[in-house]
């Protein structure tokens, strides 16, 4: 902010020169947006007399393009507004760019497309950022700057972070701090100094299993006397159709017997056999006079 203006020293002065261009992006990129206009209608606001279908072209070199053009800004992404205050840096062409944490809001992509427009910009850059991934691909030296004195870290920013985590205690299994060992990121185990010097832990007593049971099989008498039969029968089956003699089976059938077709009586023992009172039967005596008249 100093810098920029924003604040005044208390001792001293900061005189930057008349023709001097600056660049900030913030955080807070709703200082410097109208999120009630559109991305074309703010840029059409901030450099007037550009022909419309520039303007369209200057905006998609920066990913804002299609409807997105002519969308309001507070319906679009954190993102997406981002890439509007980029695009509206590159159109100032400054000569100094302040970057207050822009990654906050950009994907991969991104980022490495602002690693390599920082990588080719020629002027002068203050950047203020946590993300390792532009870091690593932006920073030429480390200076450490600790105890009222500034050094030379000899190392890339790796080297810089393993060294950091070794010096915090943070390794890889726990078992020390001396080493760095590989990034593990939240998976990393950091030692307490002086926690676990002349005390013993207490065994912790053991966990109880569940122990599962598998229930008895129980064969009732009928499923044995089936499975015995069964396999009686397979096996008598498959001793018969070895053994299998078609002279024996003809003499074991029964011989054939002719069946003579029932034959009518005559009409005269029918009827005689129908008017004679069966054996064995009562029959009251005025029916006997009605038969025997």
């Amino acid at each position: 902010k100093l810098m920029a203006g924003e604040l005044q020293p208390s001792l001293g002065d900061i005189r930057p020169h008349g023709h001097l261009k600056m660049g900030r992006f913030t955080q807070h990129f709703v200082d410097v947006l109208d999120l009630e206009m559109t991305p074309l209608e703010f840029f059409e606001k901030m450099y007037p007399g550009t022909p419309y279908e520039e303007q369209r072209k200057y905006l998609g070199r920066f990913g804002v393009s299609g409807s997105m053009q002519v969308q309001k800004m507070k319906e679009l992404s954190d993102g997406q507004c981002s890439r509007v205050v980029f695009a509206k840096l590159g159109r100032d062409t400054p000569h100094i760019l302040l970057l207050d944490e822009p990654t906050n809001h950009l994907d991969m992509e991104s980022i490495d497309a602002l690693a390599d427009a920082v990588n080719d910009f020629d002027g002068g850059l203050v950047l203020v950022s946590h993300d390792m991934r532009l870091i690593s691909q932006v920073a030429k030296e480390i200076w450490i700057c600790d105890n009222k004195t500034v050094e030379v870290y000899k190392g890339d920013i790796q080297n810089f972070k393993m060294a950091m985590r070794a010096q915090m205690g943070i390794d890889d299994g726990g078992s020390g701090g001396s080493s760095g060992g590989g990034l593990r990121g939240d998976a990393s185990v950091q030692q307490k100094g002086g926690a676990s010097k002349g005390v013993t832990s207490k065994p912790k007593p053991p966990e109880p299993k569940l122990e599962v049971i598998a229930p008895k099989k129980v064969v009732s008498d009928d499923a044995t006397t089936t499975t015995t039969t069964t396999t009686t029968s397979s096996s008598s089956s498959s001793s018969s159709t070895t053994t299998f003699d078609t002279d024996l089976l003809k003499k074991n059938l029964p011989e054939e017997r002719t069946i003579a077709p029932p034959t009518a009586p005559p009409p005269s023992a029918t009827t005689a056999t129908s008017s004679a009172p069966p054996k064995g039967r009562y029959i009251p005596p005025h029916l006997r006079k009605k038969m025997q008249g």
